[in-house]
């Protein structure tokens, strides 16, 4: 039995050890595996309150007392751990423990407060309700977002009186902090991680002379958007009049769709260099818009401009066209992302919402109906359809964006800053568009309300626009901007659906915006610091290369002289009843993987340098030196000692991992002593 637990023992163990050892996106499985299994064990602890409900007060203790001590051993077990990793962030297993048993953290603890909920009611409400508000205390918990506010969930109190408050208090201390400290622990290390990665391939790049970093358009899911509009008109024909799919009215949608699509892909490929060009124009027709037409903006910035004469408003405009385009030229012009912004807001103007001037304007003037297909409607509906096709890959774009510090700046740090600054402002006037055309559909779709509905020439997109910009702005934290600025909201888009993408807003505004940015600007301070640091950065990958293929070819030099590596021992001692301890020894692979984790830096070190360079040339050339000793003739088993042309191979890789080393150890004494050096000079390969 002893021997049986110790193998489950050790095969969990090695397990756990080498998941941690994997990208973070390798333990999503486990977690989730972890989380279902929580699930079914927690099961049980309902069925157990369900019945106890029917207790008396002593049998409800009893329940309580059993269930608290499972979620206290749960949580003791979730904060050693998560305080260990923090304390040393090498121990990734340890968070990895962590994370597996949050969700038993999480529900055990829920189902305790319950259970002592019960315990203290005289007349407990049902356990979906309990357990319903203290799961709304804990997403309740979560900053920034006001996420029970936003969703107009509310929950009444289960617990009346002093007991209730105190329990609440608990669950709030005791339950909520070691859960909170779980995900900050997670991010930092992810963040640790992506910082390093992004430091180690900045310098690379420095070296390296790659090409400007540029955003364009994929026209891909624009195109079969402008088309779908079209053919989402047809739909809208077959159900609601006696349209026959094969007739001349679907050739007509057919042809209307393929125009479209192809107008659409060269519309996409093209715009940014012809809006390039017009920076007096646009900034014009900016200046025209913000002091001849009622706007939100208009009221924040010039408020007195309704009242002015002809000449009066004309001079301000003058003066405004002035100071945008100054302003735009010197700061934002060169960014493709303020193009992109400026797109983004003429189309969620002109096509979303019931009232969008482009698309009644087609609805009105294109009056033209080849075989009854309303060719003013189609393009409306395609207009529509591209604006949104466009704000997802605008989306997409913020997720997946990379910093040009380090990449395209060629050596001046300060100036791939500034251009990273700008883009992840832009970036974030992104969502906050995507999230004012998501308001908007709502609003069309009647999944949303208006609050105060403001009259005059404001439209649906430019009211959810601003009800989008106001929450932002309002959720983040520091200044109180608004009510600095005394900025209260005419018309507000209220419902949960609105609140669910309030929060989304919020959440990817955060994630995806202001906190690269702080990596940037740390990333920027780290590139600005000494020379030292940089080359032991630089140098990491290589040298985890070098440590790995050093260690593999110390082992077989160690079989070669001492015997067969299947003797290797690790002693373990293991606890036993009756105070006595057993020594058990199992046998280790430790060769194996080390050349195994070369091997996968290999690929780091590609994509730092590329295939060309002198570092991947002699980490290949002692990894295949290394890999040919390991095995003769393909045989992925250990060596064999003994063998003269095992002892031949052994040595070639022994010299070809000292060459490699040695290229390390020079490189990194050059560029310490300040000279001026890029890559390590080539060795000429060794000739077989």
């Amino acid at each position: 039995m002893f021997d049986r637990y110790d193998r489950g023992r050790d095969r969990a163990q090695h397990w756990i050890d080498e998941t941690a050892g994997k990208p973070i996106r390798a333990w999503v499985a486990p977690i989730l595996l972890a989380f279902a299994a929580t699930a079914a064990f927690v099961g049980l602890f309902r069925l157990l309150l369900a019945a106890a409900g029917g207790f008396g007060p002593a049998g409800r203790w009893t329940v309580a007392a059993i269930i608290g001590t499972v979620a206290v051993i749960v949580l003791v077990i979730v904060t050693r751990n998560v305080v260990v990793s923090l304390a040393d962030p090498s121990q990734r297993r340890l968070l990895l423990i962590a994370l597996i048993t949050s969700g038993a953290g999480i529900l055990s603890s829920v189902q305790a407060v319950v259970a002592l909920t019960i315990a203290l009611s005289d007349d407990p409400p049902s356990l979906w309700t309990i357990e319903r508000f203290y799961l709304w205390r804990l997403v309740g918990s979560v900053p920034l977002l006001d996420i029970p506010a936003r969703l107009e969930w509310t929950e009444p109190p289960v617990l009346p009186g002093v007991s209730g408050h105190v329990l609440e208090l608990a669950f709030a201390l005791v339950v909520i902090p070691p859960l909170v400290r779980v995900g900050i622990a997670l991010y930092g290390h992810a963040e640790d991680r992506a910082r390093e990665r992004n430091y180690s391939e900045a310098l690379a790049h420095r070296f390296q002379a790659r090409s400007s970093w540029s955003s364009l358009a994929d026209p891909r899911l624009t195109t079969i958007a402008a088309a779908a509009g079209v053919t989402w008109t047809l739909v809208e024909l077959y159900r609601h009049t006696p349209t026959r799919i094969l007739s001349l009215t679907t050739l007509a949608g057919v042809v209307t769709a393929a125009a479209l699509a192809v107008a659409a892909r060269a519309a996409v490929r093209r715009m940014y260099d012809h809006l390039s060009e017009q920076a007096v124009l646009i900034t014009l027709a900016c200046a025209g818009l913000l002091v001849w037409f009622d706007s939100p903006v208009r009221e924040l910035l010039l408020p007195s401009a309704a009242s002015l004469g002809l000449w009066a408003k004309l001079g301000v405009t003058l003066a405004a066209w002035l100071v945008l385009l100054l302003v735009v030229l010197v700061f934002v012009w060169s960014d493709p992302e303020f193009l992109e912004a400026l797109l983004a807001l003429t189309l969620v103007i002109g096509f979303l919402g019931a009232d969008a001037p482009a698309a009644g304007w087609l609805r009105e003037h294109v009056t033209w109906r080849p075989w009854e297909l309303p060719l003013g409607q189609a393009l409306a509906t395609a207009g529509g359809w591209f604006t949104v096709a466009f704000l997802v890959h605008l989306v997409w774009a913020v997720a997946r964006r990379q910093q040009i510090l380090g990449r395209a700046d060629h050596g001046d740090t300060a100036s791939g800053l500034r251009q990273d600054l700008r883009a992840y402002a832009l970036r974030a006037v992104h969502l906050v568009i995507a999230a004012g055309a998501a308001l908007t559909l709502l609003r069309s779709a009647h999944a949303a309300t208006v609050s105060r509905p403001t009259a005059g020439p404001w439209t649906e997109a430019s009211q959810s626009l601003t009800a989008a910009v106001w929450h932002v702005v309002d959720s983040l934290p520091g200044p109180d901007v608004t009510d600095i600025l005394d900025w209260r909201l005419t018309a507000d888009v209220t419902g949960r659906w609105a609140g669910l993408v309030i929060i989304l807003a919020v959440g990817a505004t955060v994630l995806l915006v202001a906190l690269p940015l702080i990596r940037t600007v740390a990333l920027w301070a780290r590139l600005t610091a000494g020379r030292p640091r940089s080359s032991d950065a630089l140098a990491s990958v290589p040298g985890a290369i070098a440590d790995d293929l050093t260690a593999v070819v110390a082992f077989m030099e160690d079989v070669a002289a001492n015997g067969r590596p299947e003797m290797t021992f690790v002693p373990r001692d293991r606890p036993r009843p009756f105070g006595s301890r057993v020594r058990l020894v199992i046998p280790t692979d430790a060769p194996a993987r080390r050349l195994v984790q070369a091997e996968l830096n290999m690929a780091a070190l590609v994509r730092l340098f590329g295939h060309e360079s002198a570092w991947y040339q002699a980490a290949d050339r002692a990894f295949t030196a290394t890999a040919r000793a390991f095995g003769v003739n393909g045989l992925p088993a250990a060596p064999h000692p003994g063998a003269g042309r095992r002892q031949d191979t052994v040595a070639a890789a022994r010299a070809a991992v000292d060459e490699y080393t040695a290229l390390i150890a020079g490189w990194r004494a050059a560029w310490q002593a300040g000279a001026p050096v890029g890559e390590p000079a080539a060795a000429p390969a060794a000739t077989e």
